[in-house]
């Protein structure tokens, strides 16, 4: 198991094997980044499957948990679970994954994963473009839009990234075809419907970011 500095968030990225020790915090337990009064971050990669019981509390101002695996276990315990309702921890995960259903038992914040909503090309031959749907810790939405290439699909040269903001509640307040023509890819992402599925999932559970607290 390796756990490195998160790129994404103020925080800690777990990666590499199915169970998440507490001995693999070792290298980090007398470092500043463990206590971090702002709050910290941890990332589970999707091959971690269980997290060891007794970790959390290694980590007293967790307040954020992205939850790849969507049957990942945490094992919480009493003292864990009481630490995230007083960090007031925010789970991220899929719907209908164990991230949701542990932060409706436990009263706590769900916010629903980033979504790769279409990718395609080269980056050596012709670009490689992505549409990433985005929702940030406010409750605000955006699509990530982001080329990566020596010679662009989009036209560019050498890359770049635009965000498209989208209304909290476009699932309900938009179309899929709206939506979709807000960004470089209309056609393809009406094509997939990977969105209208989405959208068609929020209205069902009431939005992407569910408090039960």
């Amino acid at each position: 198991m390796i756990v490195s500095s998160w790129y994404k968030r103020r925080g800690f990225n777990a990666s590499g094997e199915r169970l998440l020790k507490k001995e693999h915090m070792d290298y980090w337990k007398n470092t500043e980044q463990i206590t971090d009064p702002r709050g910290i971050a941890l990332g589970l990669n999707p091959e971690v499957e269980e997290v060891e019981q007794g970790f959390f509390e290694l980590l007293p101002s967790i307040n954020d948990i992205w939850i790849e695996n969507p049957k990942c276990n945490l094992n919480l315990d009493c003292d864990a679970v009481k630490l995230f309702r007083q960090n007031r921890v925010t789970l991220r995960g899929e719907f209908d994954s164990a991230a949701e259903e542990l932060a409706r038992m436990h009263r706590l914040r769900f916010i629903h994963l980033d979504v790769l909503l279409a990718s395609f090309g080269d980056y050596f031959e012709h670009g490689h473009d992505s549409l990433t749907l985005r929702f940030t810790d406010q409750g605000s939405v955006y699509i990530n839009q982001n080329t990566q290439c020596q010679g662009s699909s989009a036209g560019s040269t050498g890359g770049g990234e635009i965000n498209v903001d989208l209304p909290s509640d476009f699932y309900i307040s938009m179309t899929p075809e709206e939506v979709a023509d807000m960004t470089w890819y209309p056609k393809t992402l009406k094509a997939e419907g990977k969105l209208r599925a989405l959208m068609e999932k929020a209205k069902e559970k009431g939005g992407f970011c569910l408090d039960f607290s």
